[in-house]
């Protein structure tokens, strides 16, 4: 049972909050997990950061997160080292890689392009071949370097994110790196352009958008303009909770916005002062 369960209502349905971590050993992992489980949906091995675990280590952090119920992932960045690894897109090693991330216990990989060039017409047989393997996918659309993600129009970006959903992938990421500035739908002073994001989620659709915002206004910014079904990624594992409040309006930020009805009643019980 939550506690405060029976005074305090949090949203039961909720969007998918994306953890990128990078710190923990197995204990480490097992104690976040308690804390953090039924909050965080999906956390990412995140960079390349999976090929440099001993492997019994791995198997061991990835094993307390999905007891806690949370999706481990394979990071994009390492899948994107596999394809270009194997050259040619080889896409039967490129499986044996996607076989072996299955057996450490990932449930989820991400696929991307954001460091190196995959043809377009490649990306549906990348995915699924997740698919076939058994891995979820999520996919993501821009480039790490911001000069070659301004070069994709948004057109291009939408057409890549209904493509790779059609090819399989349970949803798609629009990148913004850790930093979370200029790239995508970020700004380079970090703001959310919801004139583009407004189109890409109309096109593709709230359920199936995720946008890394790994800083605290841009998920009160999109808290507050889509509510608390939207998929954010890029949360440090520090992070989950005050995100997780953010979207249930437990922060003073964001209580009037998504909590407007009980707002509005209260205040107006009570003759609350115009100000209000």
């Amino acid at each position: 049972m939550r506690a405060f369960e029976a005074f305090i209502p949090v949203p039961k349905e909720t969007g998918v909050i994306m953890v990128i971590e990078k710190q923990f050993g197995p204990q480490g992992a097992q104690d976040w997990a308690k804390i953090t489980g039924g909050l965080a949906n999906i956390v990412k091995c995140t960079f390349g950061t999976g090929a440099l675990y001993k492997e019994d280590v791995l198997k061991g952090k990835v094993a307390a997160f999905k007891t806690a119920g949370i999706n481990p992932m394979v990071g994009g960045t390492l899948t994107e080292v596999a394809v270009m690894s194997q050259q040619k897109l080889d896409l039967g090693k490129l499986e044996a890689y996607l076989q072996y991330a299955k057996e450490l216990g990932f449930t989820y990989v991400e696929f991307s392009d954001g460091s190196i060039y995959i043809p377009d017409d490649k990306r549906r047989d990348i995915i699924q071949r997740c698919s076939r393997v058994g891995i979820n996918v999520i996919s993501e659309v821009g480039k790490k370097d911001p000069k070659k993600d301004a070069l994709i129009t948004l057109e291009q970006r939408i057409a890549l994110m209904k493509a790779d959903l059609e090819s399989g992938a349970e949803m798609v990421i629009i990148e913004a790196r850790e930093a979370g500035k200029g790239l995508g739908v970020i700004s380079k002073t970090g703001e959310v352009d919801f004139t583009m994001l407004d189109q890409i989620m109309n096109t593709v659709g709230l359920d199936k958008t995720m946008v890394e915002a790994p800083d605290k206004g841009q998920q009160q910014a999109l808290y507050m303009k889509y509510g608390p079904k939207v998929n954010v990624g890029n949360i440090q594992p520090q992070d989950v909770l005050s995100t997780a409040a953010l979207r249930s309006g437990l922060r003073g930020d964001t209580i009037k916005s998504l909590r407007l009805d009980d707002w509005k009643a209260y205040h107006q019980s009570v003759n609350a002062p115009d100000i209000y």
